[in-house]
């Protein structure tokens, strides 16, 4: 089937009439969650069909029609692409999985929208860029009842619907979050955006609150992360940040953000440097940092080292995989199925390679050990929850890169 097909997710589904049309787009159930009835094409081999999901966990084995040799292409993150996570897969379904790693979902958003979509079968996104990637008509709906098994009945308790979990639902009338929508994406690897302190040389009293990252007693470094740092500093000043922002708050933004660079040390590239900056002790706190960045020093025995959630909140993110339109290979959806095992899981949560995070995974996190359940913090994660906000995109962004790529000349 043509990749090149014009429509958009919204299209299709006007095009469609509410019964023939859920029969074409959804009407394959077969063993390896195609294979369809009434003679229609599989959902891999149809542009926006709805993905189903084989039941009795038919996934988590090859079945008869699924073809060996194939390969998964992956957009992702780092730690996905693990020998321990990745290779067992390969291994059961004779398979190759290719990952192409990114670190900006604006930029893997913008990849795809131009064309690359064609090159991948799958992505992870942080959830906030799911009505983007539907509106866009570049990901596949995929059907809740038959997924369930694999997915939701897996997760812990505040990432279920019973719990108001809403973050891979959409309703397709104009693309928000809906708990009573359409799921578009199976929650993965999740985390916290906060800054990270260094226990040791940082008074307790004064990590309780982002502004000890103001206080000239402290060495500070900035990451040059703009996207997550202005969603602190919203945070700290009290404003919220996924909303349109007055004049007023604008400017309340411009000067935190200016005192902060101000009172800075240095100016860090990449992670890599800050986790190196804190190591060392060039510095004694980094602005901003989160558990995917502060995992791989706690891992190395670092325990000091803390991505601290203060009394403001941090910004929860909750990486989602998505099914991309065009065709699949027949074992797409069972790499999906797989990646949501719980095995798989614990795999990524403590990967050969790669970042440090935890997953929504029940049976993952009750198999992690004393050391692992420590380094990752995971008895501490339903408070830092409960005292932060989901990340759900900011509508006027571009009103604030000015202010941060000011800042930085002052360092």
């Amino acid at each position: 089937m043509s990749r090149e097909n014009p429509f958009t997710r919204r299209a299709y589904m006007k095009a469609a009439t509410a019964t023939a049309g859920l029969a074409t787009i959804a009407g394959c159930t077969g063993g390896d969650g195609g294979g369809g009835g009434s003679g229609d094409a599989p959902w891999y081999e149809q542009e926006l069909a709805e993905v189903p999901a084989a039941p009795d966990g038919a996934l988590y084995e090859p079945g008869e029609e699924d073809t060996t040799g194939e390969t998964i292409n992956h957009l992702t993150w780092t730690g996905y692409d693990a020998s321990n996570v990745q290779d067992p897969f390969r291994n059961q379904f004779n398979c190759d999985t290719q990952l192409d790693l990114f670190t900006s979902n604006p930029k893997a958003f913008n990849r795809l929208e131009s064309g690359e979509w064609q090159q991948f079968d799958q992505a992870t996104f942080d959830m906030a860029w799911l009505p983007n990637l539907a509106e866009a008509g570049l990901i596949r709906p995929m059907d809740y009842e038959e997924w369930k098994p694999y997915t939701f009945d897996k997760y812990i308790d505040m990432f279920t619907k019973e719990e108001d979990y809403a973050f891979a639902f959409l309703n397709e009338d104009d693309y928000s979050f809906d708990l009573d929508g359409t799921m578009y994406g199976a929650p993965q690897r999740f985390g916290w955006a906060s800054f990270v302190v260094n226990k040791d040389t940082v008074s307790e009293s004064d990590y309780s609150s982002y502004d000890a990252a103001w206080m000239d007693e402290y060495d500070v470094g900035v990451y040059d992360l703009f996207f997550w740092g202005v969603q602190i500093i919203m945070l700290r000043e009290g404003i919220e940040p996924y909303k349109e922002h007055t004049d007023e708050e604008i400017e309340q933004v411009r000067q935190a953000t200016f005192d902060l660079f101000d009172n800075a040390k240095t100016l860090l590239p990449d992670f890599a440097s800050m986790n190196q900056a804190m190591k060392s002790g060039e510095i004694d706190i980094g602005f901003i940092s989160g558990s995917w960045i502060n995992g791989t020093l706690r891992r190395g025995g670092g325990l000091n080292f803390q991505a601290h959630v203060p009394e403001e909140g941090g910004v929860i993110w909750v990486e989602t995989t998505c099914m991309l339109k065009g065709d699949h290979p027949t074992v797409s959806d069972n790499y999906l199925a797989y990646m949501q095992q719980g095995e798989t899981a614990k795999n990524l949560m403590w990967p050969t390679s790669g970042g440090t995070n935890v997953v929504p995974h029940q049976t993952a996190i009750d198999e992690l050990n004393d050391e692992q359940r420590e380094v990752l913090r995971v008895d501490e994660v339903p408070d830092i929850v409960d005292n932060s906000v989901f990340y759900t995109g900011i509508p006027d962004l571009d009103k604030f890169e000015p202010i941060w790529r000011e800042a930085k000349s002052r360092i």
